[in-house]
């Protein structure tokens, strides 16, 4: 039998420096970088990489390991830049018990099926919590989520770099409603919880709520009650007008609708399938329009109402039957929208995108697998950790 032969390998020339071996990633992306490559390139070149690439990158060296996983400035940089980004922006869809999908938001206006990327909760909660799911409405800042995963409890969870945090209890507050933000006075985030007119206020790092002034109108809260971030404000849309708690000086002042909304028979300027929003940092406003179609309204200059600037109209179509749009998601740089409706023969919530170019409307497949969905929320992927 021969010998095997061991194979030596040639010591590089004198003189030369050895080349490091490049990062090669699943998605057929490789980044080589020489020995001395200035640092700060190294950052700018990463900072433009995905996240789902970032994290394997973590395994390169300790210096780029502690640049993606420990550095604040680095995460905003590359927050700020996904912000701009379409193909960085994801579809959150809540399923059932701690299972949850999601998708780049860019897949709906490009495929009739697109995939959604499957996960559970249950996967990474410690035994006894993945037994808690009360469901509830979700609110969304900076690739952060949160939402309540039983009557007094909350969770707020990066699905980027699937870590999460669950927050301390508010008890005997059965129908809160949870808002995130980040309040760039202090350089940290909070949870503004709403229950009837109470408002209570935890700043991460703490384990304790803080009562604020109460609410300041027994206004009827439309749409799910979850607050609306813009403009260092937490904003509810009420029957009459908008509330809006600025975070810094804790009070509150009142926004007004656009001019031209009808008034209803009982003197309402608002309607239950009102929904406010925001869009490209602006508030907004999506409002049925009787049985013929919806308008799109955005805030240009927050808290002047002659700003309110009508986006588009988005019309209905009779063969579907009786349903309403009841949440404006996302709008494509094409001009493709997003949108959640109720159906209310079939008492479910669809997705469905419109072109508002060629006036089509397209259902996405995948929703014929999946249900019920609940809880559709666009969120942008970052490296923030919630805690």
């Amino acid at each position: 039998m021969a010998k095997s032969r061991k194979k030596h390998r040639k010591p590089p020339a004198r003189g030369r420096r050895k080349q490091p071996e490049p990062a090669t990633l699943t998605s057929s992306v490789v980044i080589s970088v020489p020995d001395d490559f200035p640092f700060d390139l190294v950052e700018e070149i990463l900072c433009r990489v995905s996240v789902k690439q970032l994290i394997q990158l973590r395994c390169v060296c300790k210096s780029w390991n502690s640049l993606i996983s420990q550095n604040s400035n680095f995460a905003n940089k590359h927050l700020r830049l996904s912000t701009s980004n379409q193909s960085r922006h994801h579809l959150f869809l809540k399923c059932c018990q701690f299972v949850n999908f999601q998708s780049p938001v860019s897949t709906f206006f490009t495929s009739t099926d697109p995939t959604m990327s499957r996960y559970s909760l249950r996967q990474i909660l410690k035994k006894g919590e993945s037994d808690r799911d009360g469901g509830g409405y979700v609110s969304t800042c900076d690739g952060i989520l949160c939402y309540k995963i039983d009557t007094c409890s909350a969770i707020l969870f990066n699905p980027s770099i699937r870590k999460f945090i669950l927050l301390p209890p508010l008890k005997h507050k059965i129908n809160a409603f949870y808002t995130l933000v980040y309040d760039r006075f202090i350089n940290n985030y909070k949870v503004i919880v709403l229950y009837h007119n109470e408002v209570y206020v935890l700043t991460l790092g703490t384990n304790y709520w803080t009562r604020i002034q109460d609410f300041p109108t027994h206004d009827q809260l439309l749409a799910s009650s979850t607050g609306i971030f813009v403009n260092d404000s937490v904003n509810w849309l009420t029957s009459h007008f908008i509330v809006s708690l600025h975070l810094k000086k804790e009070s509150y002042q009142n926004l007004s609708l656009p001019v031209s909304l009808p008034v209803s028979n009982v003197g309402f300027r608002s309607s239950c399938f009102d929904t406010l929003g925001t869009w490209k940092g602006c508030l907004s406003l999506l409002i049925p329009m009787r049985d013929t179609f919806s308008d799109f309204w955005i805030m240009k200059e927050f808290g002047k109402e002659n700003s309110w600037t009508k986006l588009l109209s988005i019309p209905y179509m009779q063969e579907w039957g009786f349903f309403r749009y009841t949440k404006m998601l996302y709008i494509s740089e094409d001009d493709q929208v997003l949108l959640e409706i109720f159906m209310c023969r079939k008492f479910k919530y669809m997705l469905v995108v419109y072109d508002s170019i060629n006036n089509t409307f397209n259902f996405p497949e995948f929703q014929n697998k999946i249900h019920p969905i609940t809880m559709p929320e666009v969120y942008v992927e970052s490296l923030i950790s919630p805690f």
